[in-house]
């Protein structure tokens, strides 16, 4: 995969992140819990149980990319280069044109329980969702390439952060469409096609 303008990837990214947050801030004050709770098919997640997935990544990811930013003394370049194995994952969750080809099974340790509290999940979303668009503004000081970051499935591996950014913007995007099916909504054009444009060169 070729290099990256840093400063496009960034905003990308951020725009991409702003339209999710925005549309769940619409959703939690304007859908009514029955339906947030609602599933599709026996055995298959809800709204409420996606949120809560995606709040587990969160819970992992960015209190560890805040203390390595934080901490991490890097001058930021101009471009960025995907590794091999962050592009592979990154490209694994991406969807295409609004469509999730490539059904996955969650982790153990990343499926959600079937009794969740709706508004507690939903307003720590919001929360992770804020402090994830201000670290991605916070990068901007920081060299995406030369700070690592442990992933979930194997914590002795660490993939640059710029890979972790983008994989979380994928795997929010594969859930968002999930949402929009589930809301009996119809998807629309959003930063994330920008980004699918951007993350697929």
């Amino acid at each position: 995969m070729k290099r990256l303008n840093t400063a496009d990837l960034r905003e990308t990214l951020r725009e991409d992140s702003i339209f999710l947050l925005e549309q769940m801030e619409e959703i939690g004050k304007n859908t009514p819990h029955e339906i947030l709770e609602t599933n599709d098919g026996k055995g298959r997640w809800n709204t409420v149980q996606v949120l809560e997935h995606l709040n587990g990544y969160y819970r992992f990811y960015i209190p560890r990319m805040n203390e390595l930013v934080e901490k991490t003394a890097s001058v930021p370049s101009s471009s960025f280069q995907p590794g091999w194995l962050g592009n592979y994952f990154t490209r694994t969750m991406m969807p295409k044109n609004g469509v999730v080809k490539n059904k996955m099974k969650a982790m153990k340790n990343h499926s959600p329980d079937p009794e969740l509290d709706t508004d507690s999940v939903i307003a720590e979303f919001l929360r992770w969702q804020r402090q994830f668009i201000l670290l991605i503004e916070r990068s901007a000081k920081s060299d995406l390439e030369s700070i690592r970051v442990p992933i979930t499935i194997a914590p002795f591996i660490r993939l640059k952060l710029g890979d972790i950014l983008m994989f979380l913007v994928a795997h929010n995007q594969r859930h968002w469409i999930q949402i929009e099916k589930l809301l009996g909504r119809y998807h629309v054009a959003s930063p994330g096609d920008a980004f699918t444009q951007l993350a697929g060169s």
